[in-house]
C-alpha cells in the first residue's frame, strides 16, 4: 500500500459511513461500497452526474436485480469473483450504468464485498487502480468485522431454523418469541424449498448458490442453510394465492442463473406447501423431502414436478404400495392379462399401461406405440375381455393406473 494513500484512509477505519467519502475524495468521483450480496455498506456524498444504476442502488439500499443480471451477462461479475485486481467497466446503457472502476474486497479467496467508483469522464490511470487496491485492503478490515457479527447471527438463525424444520418448536408463542429475538419476520405464508446438488458440489458452486438466494429480489428468503449437499430455504409470501407461483419462479430463476453463470445443471429442486402458521414449517420441509425422494424413484413421470401440490397421486403412492404389500394384494385384472401375455407371447399389459398413461387417448397411445389406431382398438377390445375391464368406469381405470405404477417401480427395484 502506498504511504500517502494509507495516511488518507487510516483515520476512518472505524466509520463505515465515512469510508466511501474518503475513497471518493482520493479518486475524485462517486464511490459505493457493497457487501458480498450487493447490499450497500457505504456510499459517498459526491453526487455530480450520478447515473441511474447508482441512484436506484442508493434508493433501495441494494443493487437492483436487473443491474446485477446485466453485470453477469457482460462478464463483469465473473471477473470480480475470480480476480483481486481492479477493472475498468465501460458504460452499459441498458442497465443505466456509466463508466466504472470496480474491485472485489477479499479475505484470501473469500469475497467480502465490492467497491464501485463512477468515473464518468474522469481521466483514469494506474494511480487510480492502485488507490482502488489500497481502498479494498482498507475496506476488508471493516467488512471482516461486520462479517464476524453476521456469522454469529447466522449461527443462531441456523439453530433456530433446524428446530423449526425438525418440529421441536411446536408452540406458536414460543416460535414468535424466538423470531423476534433474531429479528425474523414469520408473518404471511411460509414454505420450505430444498435444492439438492451432486455429492461432489464444489465450494464455488456452494458460494454462488448462497449468493443467488441473497440476490434474487422477487423472493423473500427468511432463513437459509446448507446441509451436506442440500440448500434449504424458508420462503415467505404475503398471500397463499401467490405462494405456489412465487416458489416455482424461485426454482426456475435459480436454475437459470446457475446455468448461465456457472454452466451448472445437475441439481434437483423441491418445494413444500406454504402455511400461515410457523408451527407447520416442519410439515413443509417433510413434503419437500418427499418430492425429492419421489423424483428419484419416478424420474420420468416427475421430471417436470417440483412442488408437493403437483405430485397428484404420487403423494400417496408409497403408502399405497406398503399397504398392498401388507395385505398381499394383487389386481386380478392385471394378473389375468399377465397370464395371457405369458401364454401367447403377447404384450397386452404394456398396451394397457401406455393407454392409461395417455389418459385413454387412443390417438396419442397409438402414436407412442407406433401402431395404427385400428390395431390399438383391437388390442383394447381383447384387454377388456381378458381382464374383465370396463374402461368407462373411472374408479376401475384409476386403480389399474395406480397398480401399474406401483408394479413398475417394484420391478425397477429388483
Amino acid at each position: 500500500m502506498s504511504h500517502s494513500t494509507y495516511n488518507s484512509f487510516k483515520d476512518v477505519v472505524e466509520s463505515p459511513e465515512g469510508l466511501a467519502d474518503r475513497i471518493a475524495d482520493n479518486l475524485g468521483c462517486p464511490v459505493t461500497i457493497e457487501d458480498a450480496n450487493h447490499r450497500i455498506v457505504s456510499y459517498s456524498k459526491h453526487e455530480e452526474n450520478v447515473d441511474d444504476a447508482r441512484t436506484a442502488t442508493i434508493m433501495r439500499r441494494k443493487v437492483p436485480e436487473h443491474v446485477i443480471n446485466g453485470l453477469w451477462k457482460h462478464g463483469i461479475m465473473s471477473h470480480l469473483f475470480e480476480s483481486n485486481d481492479p477493472i475498468f467497466v465501460e458504460s452499459i446503457k441498458e442497465i443505466g450504468l456509466g463508466n466504472r472502476i470496480a474491485i472485489s474486497v477479499r479475505k484470501n479467496k473469500e469475497i467480502l464485498g465490492f467497491i464501485w467508483a463512477q468515473t464518468n469522464e474522469l481521466q483514469t490511470g494506474p494511480d487510480h487502480l492502485q488507490k482502488m487496491k489500497d481502498a479494498a485492503q482498507l475496506v476488508s478490515h471493516h467488512l471482516l468485522r461486520q462479517q464476524a457479527k453476521k456469522r454469529k447471527t447466522e449461527e443462531n438463525h441456523r439453530e433456530f431454523f433446524w428446530q423449526l424444520l425438525a418440529g421441536t418448536l411446536r408452540h406458536k408463542t414460543e416460535i414468535i418469541r424466538h423470531a423476534k429475538r433474531f429479528n425474523l419476520t414469520l408473518k404471511g405464508y411460509l414454505g420450505v424449498a430444498v435444492f439438492e446438488f451432486p455429492d461432489d458440489m464444489s465450494q464455488s458452486v456452494e458460494r454462488h448458490a448462497y449468493y443467488l438466494t441473497e440476490t434474487l429480489h422477487q423472493t423473500h428468503v427468511v432463513i437459509r442453510l446448507f446441509d451436506d449437499n442440500q440448500l434449504i430455504l424458508l420462503v415467505r409470501t404475503d398471500t397463499q394465492r401467490h405462494s405456489a407461483e412465487i416458489s416455482q419462479q424461485l426454482i426456475d430463476d435459480f436454475r437459470q442463473k446457475m446455468k448461465e453463470r456457472l454452466g451448472f445443471e445437475e441439481m434437483t429442486a423441491a418445494f413444500g406447501l406454504a402455511y400461515d402458521t410457523p408451527e407447520s414449517i416442519s410439515d413443509s420441509y417433510k413434503q419437500a423431502l418427499k418430492v425429492l425422494e419421489l423424483k428419484e424413484e419416478y424420474p420420468d413421470a416427475l421430471e417436470e414436478v417440483d412442488h408437493y401440490q403437483n405430485l397428484g397421486v404420487y403423494q400417496f403412492i408409497n403408502e399405497l404400495s406398503a399397504l398392498q404389500k401388507r395385505e398381499a394384494y394383487r389386481n386380478e385384472a392385471i394378473e389375468r392379462i399377465k397370464e395371457y401375455d405369458y401364454q401367447n407371447h403377447s404384450n397386452l399389459l404394456e398396451t394397457l399401461r401406455v393407454f392409461l398413461k395417455q389418459n385413454s387417448n387412443v390417438h396419442k397411445a397409438a402414436s407412442d406405440m407406433h401402431i395404427h389406431t385400428n390395431t390399438l382398438n383391437y388390442r383394447l377390445k381383447r384387454i377388456k375381455e381378458i381382464g374383465q375391464i370396463d374402461f368407462k368406469d373411472p374408479n376401475q381405470k384409476t386403480m389399474l393406473y395406480l397398480d401399474l405404477l406401483i408394479e413398475d417401480n417394484e420391478r425397477e427395484d429388483v
